[in-house]
């Protein structure tokens, strides 16, 4: 009598019964595969906002004023602006920084320089938010938040979203030069400039919302 023989294959479920899924990691994972980027530019954009803060507490009052006379963001200079002027002047420096991450996402240098273009920017964020509390106390944190906080930030989250693009795209640049396979850079060059285009809008709305607010508001104080 014949007997029969029935081989069960091994399941890879089975085999790897012992190793137990562990929902943390799993969705941490998730989550730096999918904002690891920008939440790395924004830690970037904190980091030189802490540095600004603490260099506006050490540096000379020269020094201070040059760099706020950059950011558009001196007591004095803005008390002699009208309206206009005030949305000019916010929404030129932030399209500067823009520009200069476009410009630099060309380059393979880029992965370098996009991220020292947005310390730079939280460099001058603090410097601002430093140098208004140290020269006026709490009447100039007060006026800060008032006034300028609405739109650096606003325009901040613009810089941030674009510059992971900007990234990203020199990454690519920088794959293809080393005979890497990338991506196709005709389709991320596209990805690039539309999201650019669309964080500009959000820079002239923040613009104009720094500017109401200056207008609304910057007149209650008197330094």
């Amino acid at each position: 009598m014949r007997s029969l023989v029935v081989t069960i294959p091994s399941s890879p479920i089975c085999g790897s019964a012992n190793r137990r899924y562990s929902p943390f990691k799993s969705g941490v994972g998730y989550f730096f595969r999918r904002y690891g980027l920008i939440a790395f530019f924004i830690a970037v954009l904190f980091s030189g906002i802490i540095f600004g803060a603490v260099k506006a507490g050490t540096a000379d009052e020269a020094f201070i004023e040059k760099l706020e006379i950059v950011f558009s963001s001196n007591i004095s200079v803005r008390e002699e602006q009208t309206i206009t002027g005030a949305f000019v002047n916010s929404f030129g420096t932030s399209f500067l920084f823009l520009l200069m991450c476009f410009c630099f996402s060309m380059s393979p240098f880029g992965i370098l320089l996009v991220p020292a273009v947005m310390f730079f920017r939280g460099f001058g964020f603090g410097i601002s938010s430093g140098f208004l509390c140290i020269s006026y106390g709490f009447k100039g944190l007060v006026y800060y938040i008032l006034v300028m906080l609405v739109g650096a930030f606003l325009s901040s989250m613009a810089l941030v979203y674009v510059s992971q693009y900007c990234f990203d795209f020199s990454k690519e640049i920088l794959l293809s030069i080393v005979g890497r396979d990338g991506i196709l850079l005709k389709r991320k060059l596209v990805e690039l400039v539309f999201n650019c285009g669309y964080m500009v809008i959000l820079i002239i709305f923040a613009s104009l919302v720094d500017a109401g607010l200056y207008f609304l508001v910057g007149g209650l104080f008197s330094f």
